[in-house]
């Protein structure tokens, strides 16, 4: 099989789990106990007025009906309105989902910046003073709470420097230069808990990179250190680290919610927990679809160019 027909293959797959996906987080919300319209509208509300939003969301409808019609409204660009105060979910969700998606690219990038460097030298220099330190830097990112980092950074910046804001946002085509100020402090606290576990998967797969036969081959042909880390070495210990970016990549577009609180930046994860609380379940639906989504893209991608790069795959 040519690497076209298993990137083929791996749309049709994606486009499956997509599809069931969308099964799941429809029925999900459809399961929660109690009943939508009492829920939201309050256990004292008129049942003339139950009645009403029940119909305006549809639970009147047999569950594939309900299903086929929210499909259907997707594909339509009518994603629904917000029970609680009307607004377009559409326009909401394509507002917020690009600020998770730039914290999302910057936090990976200060993730890759701090953690290429710490784990090249610690998998190359074992049981040195940079190895342990790369090791001590991988446990404590891992080990702290998100939170906590985040807000030890905006003291520390905000406050104390006083060089950087501590909340909010500011867009990016009306001030980029402000942008950035606003989305660095939550980036960062993503990065550094980022490039913790990037710095023990790519220490770990040096080691065993460095450990292999053909490493002492290379040496037994009298190539130097330089030369059998650059060529063969690195390509072989980076492959790995790539999945794990593109599974952190994804799963960070959402899964900042607690940082997005932290720093009250605006972004889908605050959508998606405000609209749970509220038991606002257009644009929860929509939200969790639009993640699951991403989350499924960006594996995509990862394997495309694991296809590409990596030539033991076998098509």
């Amino acid at each position: 099989m040519s690497w076209t027909g298993y990137a083929l293959k791996r749309v049709g797959v994606s486009i499956a789990l997509l599809f069931a996906a969308s099964i799941v987080v429809f029925s999900i919300i459809r399961l929660i106990p109690g009943d939508p319209a009492m829920i939201i509208l309050g256990r004292f509300a008129e049942e003339g007025a139950a009645e009403a939003l029940r119909r305006q969301l549809g639970l009147h409808l047999p569950f594939w009906e309900q299903y086929t019609q929210w499909i259907l409204g997707i594909f339509k660009g009518d994603w629904g309105r917000s029970v609680i105060n009307g607004y377009s979910v559409r326009q909401t969700v394509m507002m917020r989902y690009p600020r998770s998606l730039e914290l999302a690219i910057l936090g990976i990038g200060i993730g890759i910046a701090i953690s290429f460097p710490l784990g090249l030298l610690g998998g190359i220099k074992r049981n040195s003073t940079t190895d342990y330190g790369a090791l001590f830097f991988s446990q404590f990112g891992v080990s702290i709470p998100n939170f906590w980092l985040g807000i030890l950074l905006s003291l520390l910046f905000a406050r104390y420097l006083d060089i950087l804001p501590a909340s909010g946002y500011y867009p990016f085509f009306e001030d980029p230069i402000r942008n950035l100020k606003h989305a660095f402090l939550p980036a960062l606290t993503i990065g550094i808990i980022n490039a913790a576990i990037f710095t023990r998967y790519l220490r770990s797969e040096m080691l065993e990179e460095l450990g292999s036969d053909y490493v002492r081959t290379a040496r037994a042909f009298g190539h130097s250190q330089k030369t059998i880390v650059l060529r063969y070495v690195l390509k072989n210990a980076v492959l790995p680290t790539i999945t794990i970016i593109g599974i952190q990549f994804g799963y960070m577009v959402g899964g900042v919610v607690i940082i997005e609180k932290v720093f009250s930046y605006p972004g889908l994860g605050s959508l998606l927990l405000n609209s749970l609380f509220n038991r606002d379940y257009p644009p929860l639906q929509m939200s969790l679809l639009v993640l699951v989504s991403t989350f499924i893209f960006v594996n995509l991608i990862v394997d495309l160019v694991y296809g590409l790069l990596d030539p033991k795959i076998k098509y």
